[in-house]
């Protein structure tokens, strides 16, 4: 495969930094008016398409964005997290790190399908097999007290 003229290099350097075809190409040396345009066409061209790919990859091994690394900066986050009681962004980095090491593990009952929940796994004692819109909602909950109501007759 033949090289890329000096122009084109530039200009796929400066789409990874900049990541704004357009912009790039003014910054490559491309004529401002027609920046645009030869933007959109140079990020469709094969050769220039896979010399991104490559220059993106090389910066991400210069930069130690391996995933090790990711997974060791995000068990900082999530025991800030944590020590701060900021659940839910150290809920946010177990996922991203589940994502980045690949895990797929289903979530017990998000898997399952209403036939398959029996009724002792509902506090109410109503399985799903009942049918749809049984199954307890924050209505039924006898841990609420509606309004005027204190003695939960109508649960």
């Amino acid at each position: 495969m033949t090289p890329l003229r000096a122009r084109q290099e530039r200009f796929c350097r400066r789409f990874v930094e900049l990541a704004c075809a357009a912009t790039a190409a003014r910054a490559a040396g491309y004529a401002p008016a027609h920046a645009r345009n030869a933007g959109y066409r140079l990020i469709r061209h094969p050769r220039i398409a896979a010399r991104i790919a490559e220059i993106e990859a090389e910066t991400a091994r210069v930069h130690s964005r391996t995933g090790d690394v990711l997974v060791g900066k995000l068990e900082n986050i999530y025991r800030r997290a944590v020590v701060d009681h900021q659940f839910n962004a150290a809920a946010r980095a177990v996922d991203l790190q589940a994502r980045i090491r690949g895990f797929t593990g289903a979530i017990p009952l998000a898997a399952n399908t209403d036939e398959d929940i029996e009724a002792a796994d509902w506090p109410d004692g109503i399985g799903a097999k009942v049918g749809r819109g049984t199954r307890p909602t924050a209505s039924r909950d006898i841990r609420r007290v509606r309004p005027g109501n204190p003695d939960f007759s109508d649960f």
